[in-house]
């Protein structure tokens, strides 16, 4: 029977996604480190940067009509 692997959890570096170049990776060890943009942070901090980016793209599954959009 085949072993089951843990899943891991792919983090991306928040201010690189931001930035919207969705390609680096973190490097893993008691603090996240971004090799492009020397990012450094905890997990905290990547996770609420990660809500705070959620903000940005909370309509895109979301239909505007026009009218809507001017009346916002």
């Amino acid at each position: 029977m085949p072993e089951i692997k843990p899943r891991t959890i792919v983090l991306r570096c928040p201010v690189c996604f931001a930035r919207e170049n969705d390609v680096t990776l973190f490097r893993e060890g008691e603090e996240y480190y971004c090799i492009k943009c020397s990012f450094t942070g905890t997990d905290r901090d990547v996770r609420a940067m990660y809500t705070d980016l959620r903000k940005k793209y909370h309509w895109i599954l979301k239909r505007v009509p026009l009218e809507e959009q001017r009346t916002l």
